[in-house]
């Protein structure tokens, strides 16, 4: 059944994408991109901008396209016609130039929310811990990730777009990772260094692919959803194979278990509500939560494991 499900959620990512996303190839918005592209070589809008749009880095072509993706969307809202994405992604309504408002904030309080969870963390747990700077490494990595989420959402061009995606892949690596170091013990460093020097190398490729290769959507979102439901059914099995002499791992279990159900909002996307709240976004906000539990489970784990170090010294 697992399988059956890794493989929907695969075959779904790989074909949702071309489905939906043709508006920019509609003759309506490419008329309408022509007669206002041509507004760009005079003075005035669009071609001269406010200083919230350029700060953004939004050009004159940039602008035709947002104002011209929202003409087409609006002529098809009046005759209820299906909402179609541009240039793969859902007509937005930008707020102070950030391009999707949503998901930029909900990125930022994701990062806030590890920043709180690791104070939390750094003021349970003593730095001598044998896990203490495994976690602190898997803090700055997700920190960085939702930065760049931040970024990317706030202004979706090329180079944030990368940083984004190879932050991304960098998170769900580091957190598999974890599990293995976890699982195995840091005790075993050849071990667990052979395993992350894989990871590396898998890492570099990843990048090297999609940044010098082919920048191929589909298989950096079936890679990432792949590891990621490799990451969550592991750490399940390990917690419930555990959880009589650990009964915290509930905390863990719940985590990667309702994360497993809603990457189904990454999979069945749906336009966004009032123009501001799309699945990706809701996806984000629903990860704000578990960033408490999360550190929680970890600073009751790593006080069992003081525990269990303990208990040879005093037989």
């Amino acid at each position: 059944m697992l399988v059956i499900g890794v493989l929907l959620v695969l075959t779904l990512c790989c074909v949702q994408p071309t489905l939906s996303s043709w508006g920019d190839k509609m003759y309506r918005f490419q008329d309408c991109l022509t007669e206002c592209s041509a507004l760009c070589y005079k003075k005035g809008y669009p071609k001269d901008l406010p200083l919230t749009l350029r700060v953004f880095g939004w050009a004159c072509g940039d602008e035709c396209k947002y104002q011209c993706m929202h003409e087409v969307t609006e002529y098809d809202v009046q005759h209820s016609r299906p909402i179609k994405q541009f240039y793969g992604k859902w007509p937005f309504v930008r707020l102070f130039g950030i391009q999707e408002p949503a998901s930029a904030i909900f990125s930022l309080l994701n990062g806030v929310g590890h920043l709180i969870g690791w104070r939390r963390y750094r003021n349970s747990v003593p730095p001598h811990h044998k896990m203490y700077n495994l976690w602190r490494s898997y803090m700055l990595v997700n920190i960085n990730a939702w930065l760049w989420s931040t970024v990317f959402h706030s202004r979706d061009i090329s180079w944030t777009e990368k940083l984004d995606y190879f932050s991304a892949t960098s998170l769900v690596l580091c957190s598999i990772f974890c599990f293995f170091v976890r699982v195995a013990g840091p005790e075993k460093r050849l071990v667990c260094g052979c395993f992350g020097a894989v990871l590396l190398i898998l890492f570099c490729c990843h990048m090297f692919y999609l940044g010098m290769v082919k920048m191929d959507y589909s298989y950096n979102i079936a890679a990432n959803v792949a590891i990621g439901i490799i990451n969550m059914t592991g750490w399940i099995l390990w917690c419930a194979k555990n959880l009589r002499q650990q009964p915290y791992l509930w905390k863990c279990i719940v985590i990667s278990a309702s994360l497993f159900f809603l990457v189904g909002l990454e999979v069945f996307d749906f336009p966004p509500l009032w123009w501001i709240f799309d699945a990706h976004s809701l996806w984000h906000l629903s990860t704000i939560p578990f960033c408490y539990f999360w550190y929680s489970f970890l600073i009751d784990d790593c006080r069992y494991q003081m525990e269990e170090d303990k208990r040879p010294k005093e037989a």
